[in-house]
């Protein structure tokens, strides 16, 4: 295989990661939102002062932030790298290096793709890759 190749696959991987982690954040920001305002509704029901609902509001800007930095954190990163390989851009080893990172931990695709990244961007063909190809659409 070329180094365009390995190129092609890791963009295409990392941008699928970057899908399945957007859906999965997603779907988990309204579900645990969901649950705190129901939480912070029954509450205020069951206590009879509506005060008490401040709860799931607090809850739900909780939920909004913490699931914002999870994405910026594991989303953003593989996005990036997905979208800079297939474009060859300048940037693509950094950010695929940090993508190859963050997928990583997630067993066992993730860790698949993650080793299989970091091997070619640390390999020779795929510094080469980089150093002749960067900026360049072939």
């Amino acid at each position: 295989m070329t180094g365009s190749d390995h190129n092609k696959i890791l963009a295409i991987g990392f941008g699928a990661f970057a899908a399945i982690f957007l859906f999965t954040f997603m779907l988990l920001l309204i579900v645990t939102t969901g649950v705190f305002v129901a939480l912070g509704i029954t509450f205020a029901k069951e206590t009879g002062d509506n005060t008490n609902a401040g709860i799931g509001i607090l809850g739900g800007v909780f939920t909004v932030i913490f699931y914002g930095v999870l994405g910026i954190i594991c989303v953003l990163p593989t996005a990036m790298a997905g979208w800079k390989m297939l474009k060859r851009r300048k940037r693509a080893r950094l950010y695929g290096i940090i993508a190859s990172i963050v997928v990583v931990p997630i067993f066992p695709l993730g860790t698949i793709l993650g080793v299989y990244g970091l091997w070619f961007f640390f390999s020779a063909e795929g510094k080469q890759f980089y150093s002749t190809n960067a900026g360049n659409i072939v």
